[in-house]
């Protein structure tokens, strides 16, 4: 396979791991959570979940999901599930009730591994799916199967024949509009994400990457896994961000390359100046400047004594790096361009392109081969919607300059993104309709002190009841997962409505202030929201 004029080595995953094994051997080159691993050892592991997971009946197409925090054992699933030709699924570890079961039903998995902190939200669910069930730090656990029971078989992983399109990892993302999408990306797309690491970032084998975002998110699994591979680097992954520890922890990983996305270079930012501030290896961070105040990339930069890369990513137009603004670039605010890897065009209601400086809509075509999303699992109607006219339609609204550079400037009306996490409005609004006492509902985001959005909650309630936001808070907590949870709640008699059709005006509910609504962060703390980022 040829990715802009250069063949790349390896076709899928399962080559790219078994062939840097054989090149690195007993280097070390991954760090999970404290725990270290030699190239060669990974895959000697994945090799044994690959023989295991064939013995469970998995065979190519099926699914093997994991529901768990960052550990060492999240790459052996992943690995061993795509030396298989199987689909590998990591669930986001926030989700639980409704959302968790959502997820489970559309995925249908063969196998799920979770761990000791989230098999209890397993447990909760009304019914139990057909799929075997494996348990990480929790032997004996009843219901489960031990972890190291998929570690036994020490063979090579059977051979199965894998082509760059095939499908290889479904991540759940926000999509476009309704309920959370499976966006499938095959095996060339991961390989494409390293490449375009490497050519944003000069990477080398002198490199190393630390990541403390969570691996089921594509940024991580990008960003702080693959690209290392593809760039022959070691890699540090931290459990969960720390805001207190993060230096310290880079410091320790002797680190080059990280990641300060959004609310994590808001919060590093807002800490006391320190003599240490520039007592690190980084050289570059990726970053996405346009969900910070303005004034702070460059206040990031100076303090820290590190370059940014701004960037604009889905998962389903390759995940990291698809459009990104390199090193040094002379329009350091602009979210970059495509360099080849994309086409991109603005567009208005009826995909006619719009020119330089118009907002419209933010579509995009593959230029290299498999490295776009294969379409959205069990959902054919709706890729054929996106893919329309033969671009993806990101739903994100933005503007090109007179150059070609990109400028994203926010969202359509039905999806937010709070702290990291793209939250669909439809799933929050479908399941606050189900509270007793209320009639009606519309979700909006407003600004976060953050950056990013807060989720608000506009109430309609039934004629004459009382609904006490802390009840509802808390009935939330056990329907979704904890960054969808409305932070703001405001009752109202009714909404702005449009004079023709009658449709809320969700742009007059995000402009109103927020000084009357009720606050859940005033009331409850911070942490019962489940923010995405920790302290």
């Amino acid at each position: 396979m040829l990715i802009k004029g250069e063949r790349a080595p390896w076709a899928t995953l399962g080559e790219l791991v078994a062939a840097r094994a054989a090149q690195r051997n007993d280097a070390l080159w991954v760090e999970v959570d404290g725990n270290r691993l030699t190239w060669h050892e990974v895959d000697r592991l994945a090799d044994r979940v690959a023989s295991a997971l064939a013995k469970l009946g998995v065979a190519k197409g099926d699914r093997v999901s994991c529901f768990m925090a960052n550990s060492i054992e999240v790459l052996f699933v992943w690995f061993g599930t795509v030396k298989l030709g199987a689909i590998w699924n990591p669930i986001n570890a926030g989700l639980r009730g409704d959302d968790l079961a959502y997820v489970l039903a559309d995925v249908a998995p063969k196998v799920l591994v979770v761990d000791a902190d989230n098999a209890h939200k397993i447990d909760e669910l009304s019914g139990r799916g057909s799929y075997r069930r494996f348990v990480v730090g929790a032997a004996g656990l009843a219901g489960y199967e031990p972890f190291d029971a998929l570690l036994r078989e020490d063979a090579a992983a059977p051979r199965i024949e894998i082509g760059p399109a095939d499908p290889a990892v479904l991540l759940y993302t926000g999509g476009t509009t309704g309920l959370p999408k499976g966006a499938l990306l095959p095996h060339f797309a991961w390989i494409c994400a390293g490449y375009r690491y490497r050519e944003a970032f000069g990477a080398t084998a002198a490199d190393r990457n630390f990541t403390a975002l969570p691996l089921y998110h594509v940024g991580a699994l990008m960003g702080g896994v693959i690209a290392p591979l593809i760039c022959n680097m070691s890699c540090v992954v931290d459990r969960s961000f720390s805001l207190t520890n993060y230096w310290r922890r880079v410091r320790e990983s002797e680190a080059t390359i990280a990641d300060v996305i959004g609310t994590i270079m808001i919060l590093l930012c807002r800490q006391p100046p320190s003599p240490s501030d520039r007592d690190h290896r980084l050289r570059a961070c990726i970053a996405v400047v346009s969900q910070a105040p303005s004034h702070l990339p460059a206040e990031f930069s100076r303090r820290f004594g590190v370059k940014l890369v701004n960037l604009y990513s889905l998962t389903e137009v390759g995940g990291l790096l698809a459009i990104f603004n390199p090193i040094d670039s002379p329009r350091p605010e602009a979210n970059g361009k495509p360099w080849g890897w994309a086409d991109v065009r603005i567009v208005g209601d009826n995909d006619e392109s719009l020119p330089p400086g118009a907002i419209g809509q933010i579509v995009l075509r593959p230029t290299v081969p498999f490295s776009f999303m294969l379409g959205y699992y069990n959902s054919p109607v709706r890729t054929l919607e996106c893919y329309r006219n033969l671009w993806f339609h990101t739903g994100d609204l933005g503007y090109l300059d007179e150059d070609g550079w990109l400028f994203f400037t926010g969202r359509q009306a039905h999806w937010l993104r709070r702290r990291g996490e793209n939250i669909s409005t439809h799933e929050v609004e479908s399941i606050l309709s189900r509270y007793p006492g209320i009639a009606e509902v519309v979700v909006v985001g407003v600004p976060s002190e953050l950056g990013d959005e807060e989720v608000k909650a506009f109430i309609i309630p039934d004629q004459g009841v009382a609904i006490d936001p802390v009840a509802l808070v808390r009935w939330c907590e056990k329907k979704m997962a904890g960054f969808k949870v409305p932070r703001f709640i405001a009752f109202t008699e009714d909404f702005p409505r449009s004079a023709a059709k009658r449709e809320v005006e969700r742009h007059k509910l995000r402009a109103l202030p927020n000084a009357d609504a009720w606050d859940s962060e005033k009331v409850l703390g911070r942490r019962r929201q489940g923010q995405a980022v920790g302290s």
